[in-house]
C-alpha cells in the first residue's frame, strides 16, 4: 500500500472524526508513518481540506443517492481521489484511481467496486465539474471557495461582494512561511544572507523590521533554527509586538501565551531585560513556552499555568504592559487551518465573546497608570474584535484607545488579525 496516501487518509479522518487540528495531525503522522514524500502528504491533505465543499458537491452529482448516508472514511477516499484527478499534475489518472481503490479495499471491505465506479465515471466524463447557480450568491460562493455559508454570509455583510470574494480567494491560497528574526543574535540582513547561502529565497517583510518571507526548503531542521536565530511567526503577530512596544526593563504580562511566540517576541524587543510573565490555562502547553525561550536564549520569561479570566490580586496595577491574545473563532487563519472554514462558527461566538470580555476585564486590573493594554485576535469578525473593545472602553473610562487595525490576508498579505492598543490614564 502507498504509505503517503495511507498517511493522508489517516490524517483527514482524524481531522473529520476526532476534530484534530490539521497542522498537528500532519506533523504527527509524517513523523510516525514511513512516508516517502512529506510534501505529497501535505499537498493532498491541505488540498482536500481547502476544496472540500467543492469536491463534495461534485462527488454527490455522481451518486445515485446523494442524500444517503455514507461512512465518513469512504467519502474522504473519494475526496482524495477527486483531488488527485483534478489538481495533482504529477499523478496520472490511473494512479489516482488505482491507489484510491486499494485504500478502499484496505479500510472498506466490499466497497472497492463502488469507489472504482465513481472515480472512473468522473474520468470518463472528462473530469467535468459544476458549481451552484450564481444567483444563489451564498450557495455559489460557499461551494466555489469551500467556505461554510455562515462565513460567506458574514463577509458579504461586512465587506460587500468584491472584498468578500477577495477574502474567500485568499482562503484558498497556500500561506507563506514567515519568520521573525531574533535581533538579539543576528540582523535581518545577515540572516537573509545566510538563507541565500543555503540556496533559499528570502524576502524582507513589508510590515516589520524583523519579518522574512521564505521559499525554497525546510529551515526548521538546520543550524540557524537550532541556534535560535529566528522563529516562525506571521507578520501580523510581529506587528502586534511592535505596536505594544515594550521597553527594556518593563514588566509584561502575556495572559494567553502558548505556544510562546508572542512572549518570546516581546522579550526580544525588550533586549531580554525586564520580566515577561507568560500564562496559559493548559498546563501541558507551558513546556512549549519554556523550550522556545531556551532555544532563543531568553532568560527574562517566567511561565505559569493559570486561568487568566480569574483575578490575581498580587498583580494589581503591577504591569507596564498586558497582552490579551484572546481565544477566537480563528477566521483569520483559515488558509493555515482550512478545517476551520468548513465549520459553523455563529453558535460559538456568544461563548467566545464572554471569555474575551472576561479576559480583557481582568487584564485591565493589572495595568499600572499610563500602562498599555493590547487586545488581539486571529479572526475577521467585528463581534469578537471592535465590539469587544468598544464595550470595554465604554465601561472603563480610565482607558483610551490609541490605535487599532484589522489586518486582512487579501489586503496586507498577513493572517487576518485584529490589534487594539489601549492605554490607562495616570492615576
Amino acid at each position: 500500500m502507498d504509505q503517503d496516501r495511507h498517511a493522508a487518509y489517516l490524517i483527514l479522518k482524524d481531522i473529520q472524526v476526532k476534530g484534530a487540528y490539521s497542522n498537528l495531525a500532519v506533523n504527527r503522522y509524517v513523523q510516525a508513518e514511513a512516508v516517502r514524500s512529506p510534501a505529497f502528504v501535505r499537498e493532498l491533505v491541505y488540498g482536500v481540506l481547502r476544496n472540500q465543499l467543492f469536491l463534495d458537491y461534485n462527488i454527490d452529482r455522481l451518486l445515485r443517492d446523494s442524500k444517503g448516508r455514507m461512512k465518513p472514511g469512504l467519502r474522504i477516499l473519494l475526496r482524495m481521489g477527486f483531488y488527485q484527478l483534478l489538481w495533482m499534475d504529477g499523478v496520472s489518472d490511473y494512479a489516482a484511481v488505482d491507489e484510491t481503490v486499494k485504500l478502499a479495499g484496505r479500510f472498506f471491505k466490499g466497497q472497492r467496486g463502488f469507489v472504482n465506479g465513481v472515480l472512473r465515471t468522473f474520468v470518463r466524463n472528462e473530469k467535468a465539474t459544476v458549481l451552484p447557480d450564481p444567483d444563489d450568491e451564498i450557495g455559489y460562493l460557499s461551494v466555489r471557495y469551500s467556505c461554510h455559508p455562515q462565513i460567506v454570509s458574514l463577509w458579504l455583510k461586512i465587506y460587500g461582494p468584491e472584498s468578500a470574494r477577495e477574502l474567500l480567494e485568499s482562503s484558498q491560497a497556500i500561506p507563506p512561511l514567515t519568520l521573525r528574526t531574533n535581533l538579539l543574535k543576528i540582523s535581518r540582513e545577515e540572516l537573509m544572507k545566510a538563507f541565500s547561502a543555503e540556496g533559499l529565497e528570502p524576502e524582507a517583510g513589508r510590515l516589520t523590521e524583523t519579518g522574512i518571507h521564505l521559499t525554497g526548503g525546510d529551515v526548521l531542521s538546520g543550524e540557524l533554527y537550532r541556534n535560535g536565530f529566528f522563529s516562525v511567526q506571521d507578520e501580523s503577530s510581529q506587528m502586534a509586538v511592535r505596536m505594544l512596544d515594550p521597553n527594556p526593563g518593563y514588566l509584561l504580562l502575556d495572559l494567553c501565551a502558548a505556544p510562546g511566540g508572542k512572549s518570546c517576541a516581546a522579550a526580544e524587543r525588550m533586549n531580554d531585560q525586564g520580566s515577561v510573565y507568560a500564562y496559559d490555562v493548559y498546563p501541558e502547553k507551558i513546556r512549549l513556552i519554556q523550550e522556545e525561550a531556551r532555544r532563543l536564549g531568553l532568560e527574562c520569561i517566567r511561565v505559569s499555568s493559570a486561568d487568566s479570566t480569574v483575578y490575581d490580586p498580587s498583580l494589581d496595577s503591577a504591569a507596564d504592559c498586558v497582552w490579551v491574545d484572546a481565544p477566537c473563532s480563528g477566521l483569520g487563519v483559515i488558509r493555515r487551518k482550512p478545517e476551520l472554514k468548513l465549520q459553523p462558527f455563529e453558535e460559538k461566538v456568544g461563548m467566545l465573546t464572554q471569555i474575551q470580555t472576561a479576559l480583557l476585564s481582568t487584564a485591565s486590573k493589572y495595568v499600572r497608570g499610563s500602562g498599555r493594554l493590547l487586545y488581539s485576535t486571529c479572526t475577521v469578525n467585528p463581534a469578537e474584535n471592535e465590539a469587544v473593545t468598544d464595550a470595554f472602553l465604554a465601561s472603563q473610562p480610565e482607558f483610551t484607545r490609541e490605535e487599532q487595525i484589522q489586518l486582512l490576508p487579501s489586503v496586507h498579505g498577513t493572517d487576518g488579525f485584529y490589534i487594539c492598543l489601549m492605554r490607562r490614564q495616570n492615576d
